[in-house]
Order: structure tokens, then C-alpha cells, then sequence
């Protein structure tokens, strides 16, 4: 057979050779080389030039938009350990709705069908291996809607209802009236939120670490050291509010409700009765001044752990003096390890 070293290309063929060629600057000889080394070794492993354009073309795979992000380096791929690890060690801290935005473009979605189809789309993507589904009468301004997400892993589900969910507080002014947890499941039922009102509902469930992070990490140092005293004895401490321990070095009488005011932003007198026992209770109970606290429904229960009889006496008189600066009479008694204290107007 006659070769002919003559050869003739179409602008077509040039195009398909321009990488090439730019790699030899402009060398059309070497980058036809380089084809004919490249074609070699595809016949070799395809056996037809046919075979190879098929093989080769159907191995090429088109990116998502989630792949094409992380090719990108706008998104970044995490193994499964680093990532439920961080699901967990971030639950109750919300997400910023900046970072919301990021995920659910409020510009693009502008239905809730079409929020039910790309987060679906994300969870698909990513390998979160939740479904979701979302029910409402009005797909564009609904006033209640119903969020359920399926899935083998509860970090998983917690994570995409809170996408979700918080995409429809921002952008759909609804918020949580219901939550729905079953061992596959999470149901979330939202109601409409009247504008200018803040999602309480929804901060708190997803966002009941918020403060108690904010306040540890603006003194951190601050709490790290009382974490350190508190765990090094066993929590058998007791937190004093500044103005009673004052009080207690002078020899008065423990009588000072400025706790209380600070934390209900209100007069001790003014502060409704039941509301101020739920305070006191938690207070007392938080800063280990006593053991617990049991109300019910005319009396209250101090349980202690004091040896010293007139210690018991006095920190009895202590919350008879801020019962009744809150406008109610109670009287008292006290044993080794209790104070009882009986509603005067409700004692029989």
C-alpha cells in the first residue's frame, strides 16, 4: 500500500488539534504526533476508532451543579465521620441566614415546589439520604405548611429540617407551631407569623445554644475557669448573687431580689406570682444555692443538704422575705433536709 504524506485538514480538524498545537507553539508536525501517539494507544485498548469514540464519550460525565461547585472550590467535600461530627457538636447553634442563602437562593425559590425540588435536588447531591417533602394550600405565600423529611440518620434529618424550615421563617414569614419526631422521621407543622414578629418557635428549637455560646465565647477564658472549679469539686458549689454576698459579710439579712429583677427586667413586685416561683426555681436550682425546688399548688418544697441549724433558719427566712416582696404571704417550717412553705391565703 501506498502511503501519501500528503495531508489536507478542514478548519474542523485544526480546531480539535489547537490544544495541541499551542502545546508545540504553533508546530502543526509535533502536534500531529502527538494525535498519532494518542490514536495508537486508544486502538490499542478500544481495537477501532469507532469503539474509542464511544468508550471514551460515554466515561465523560457531566458534572452536577454541586460537583461542577466543588471543581470550583465554592463547596468542599467532607467525609461522613467529619461531617456528623460536626452536625452534632454544632446542634442548637443556628445558622446564619447568610449562610442559608448560600444553600436556598431566596431569589431563585420562589415557590414551595420549587423549594421542595432543589432542597431534594441538595440532599440527593450531598449524600445526606433524606427525603423531603413539603405540604401547603398556597404554594407561593402559604399561611401553614407541613415539612417531613425521611431518613436512616436523625443528625442527617435534624440538619435539612433546619435548612428547610428556616428558608420558610425567613422567606415565607411561618414558624414552628409542632414538631413530629419518629424513629425514621421528623414532621415539622409551621403556622403564619405575623410581619415584624421574631420566630420564636423556630430560634428555639434550632437555636437554644445560641446565647450560652455567644456569652462563653465572649469570656471564654472567664468560664473555662469556672467550669474547671465547679467539675473539680463535684459541683458541691454555690453561686452568689454579688449584692447578697455583700449582704452576708455584713451580717444583714439576705432580703435583695436584684437577680431576680435583673433576669425579668422587672420590679420584684410587679413580676406575676407563678412566673416569679418558675424564676426562683430556676435560679436557686442553677446557682446551687439549694438542692430543688418542688412547687405545687399551695405550697413549695426546698429540699437542702445544710447542717448548720441556724444557716437552715435563716435561708428559710431568706425565701419567706422574697415571697413576700413579691406580694404574697407564706409561712414556714423546716426540717434536716427540707423547708416547707405554705401559701397563707390558700392554707386550709
Amino acid at each position: 500500500m501506498v502511503v501519501r504524506k500528503n495531508i489536507s485538514l478542514e478548519t474542523i480538524h485544526l480546531k480539535k488539534l489547537d490544544s495541541l498545537i499551542t502545546k508545540h507553539n504553533g508546530n502543526l508536525s509535533a502536534a500531529i504526533r502527538d494525535a498519532i501517539d494518542i490514536t495508537e494507544i486508544s486502538l490499542r485498548r478500544y481495537g477501532s476508532v469507532e469503539e474509542a469514540i464511544s468508550k471514551i464519550a460515554s466515561d465523560k460525565k457531566e458534572l452536577t451543579e454541586r460537583g461542577e461547585s466543588i471543581e470550583s472550590g465554592k463547596n468542599v467535600l467532607l467525609g461522613r465521620p467529619i461531617f456528623l461530627w460536626m452536625l452534632k457538636s454544632t446542634k442548637g447553634i443556628p445558622l446564619e441566614k447568610e449562610i442559608f442563602e448560600e444553600v436556598l437562593d431566596p431569589l431563585k425559590i420562589i415557590t414551595i415546589s420549587d423549594l421542595d425540588k432543589r432542597i431534594n435536588e441538595i440532599s440527593s447531591e450531598s449524600g445526606w439520604n433524606s427525603r423531603i417533602s413539603i405540604f401547603c394550600m398556597d404554594y407561593i405565600n402559604p399561611t401553614t405548611a407541613t415539612v417531613t423529611i425521611t431518613g436512616d440518620n436523625e443528625f442527617y434529618r435534624d440538619f435539612v429540617a433546619h435548612i428547610v424550615v428556616m428558608f420558610l421563617v425567613n422567606n415565607k414569614s411561618l414558624d414552628i407551631d409542632v414538631v413530629h419526631k419518629r424513629a425514621t422521621t421528623i414532621r415539622v407543622d409551621l403556622k403564619y407569623r405575623e410581619k415584624g414578629t421574631q420566630p420564636v418557635a423556630a430560634m428555639k428549637y434550632f437555636g437554644y445554644l445560641k446565647d450560652a455560646v455567644k456569652e462563653f465565647k465572649s469570656r471564654e477564658e472567664f468560664w473555662k475557669n469556672l467550669m474547671g472549679i465547679y467539675s473539680s469539686v463535684n459541683y458541691n458549689m454555690v453561686s452568689l448573687y454579688k449584692g447578697n454576698y455583700e449582704e452576708l459579710l455584713a451580717c444583714d439579712p439576705l432580703t435583695d431580689a436584684g437577680i431576680f429583677e435583673s433576669i425579668s427586667k422587672k420590679h420584684i413586685a410587679n413580676i406575676p406570682h407563678q412566673d416569679f416561683l418558675k424564676l426562683l426555681k430556676k435560679t436557686e436550682e442553677s446557682m446551687l444555692i439549694v438542692d430543688k425546688i418542688e412547687i405545687l399548688e399551695n405550697s413549695i418544697n426546698i429540699y437542702h443538704s445544710y447542717k448548720n441549724e441556724k444557716a437552715i433558719k435563716n435561708i428559710q427566712d431568706y425565701y419567706v422575705s422574697l415571697l413576700k416582696a413579691n406580694g404574697h404571704e407564706y409561712e414556714a417550717k423546716y426540717s434536716t433536709s427540707l423547708i416547707v412553705l405554705n401559701h397563707v391565703c390558700c392554707k386550709s
